[in-house]
């Protein structure tokens, strides 16, 4: 009897592991290097429009919604930064700097095919929502009180750590859910 009550245990052990994997898989949770979701935008606008403040202030929003619609699942691999002039992801300031206030006109060579179907749907949704605003809008937008940003640069500001600078991905998924309930 105990070696039956003990297979059964296994076996039970078994299919929830197994199950708790398919739930993984299914969920496709993944995130992306920045500069994967740029190129998706990059691609979408077809090089006219995208300045390098318009696509850090993409990408980051992006990444809220993202979160905020995702259970808190971050979309990018890399924390965004409290600047002077807004919310920055540093590897897309450093790829783009160089453009100044200019057009992008080059493409990254980046494979975007990694990108799911289901992420490509929020990110065409946010595309649809802000591609159309400039980036001193949508910087406008992450400037607002009481955003992310807001919060961490008012209590960086004065600092030199790096690490104060980090505005948590928790703090962006709430903003970004509470945008949800406003709407």
């Amino acid at each position: 009897m105990p070696y039956i009550l003990t297979l059964v245990f296994l076996v039970v052990l078994f299919l929830v592991a197994l199950r708790k994997e398919e739930i993984i898989k299914s969920q496709n949770i993944m995130n992306y290097s920045p500069l994967t979701i740029a190129t998706y935008f990059l691609e979408k606008d077809q090089y006219k429009t995208i300045t390098p403040m318009k696509i850090i202030k993409l990408v980051y929003i992006a990444h809220g919604w993202y979160m905020a619609l995702k259970d808190g699942n971050a979309l990018i691999n890399e924390k965004a930064e409290a600047w002077k002039y807004g919310p920055v992801i540093p590897t897309l300031y450093e790829r783009f700097r160089n453009y100044g206030n200019k057009v992008i006109d080059s493409k990254p060579q980046i494979d975007i095919s990694t990108i799911s179907q289901e992420d490509k749907e929020v990110l065409d949704d946010v595309w649809n929502n802000y591609g159309n605003k400039s980036g001193i809008q949508l910087s406008g937008k992450t400037h607002e009180p009481n955003t992310p940003w807001s919060k961490v640069w008012e209590k960086a500001k004065e600092t030199t750590r790096k690490e104060d600078l980090i505005i948590p991905n928790e703090l962006i998924m709430q903003h970004y859910k509470n945008l949800l309930l406003v709407k």
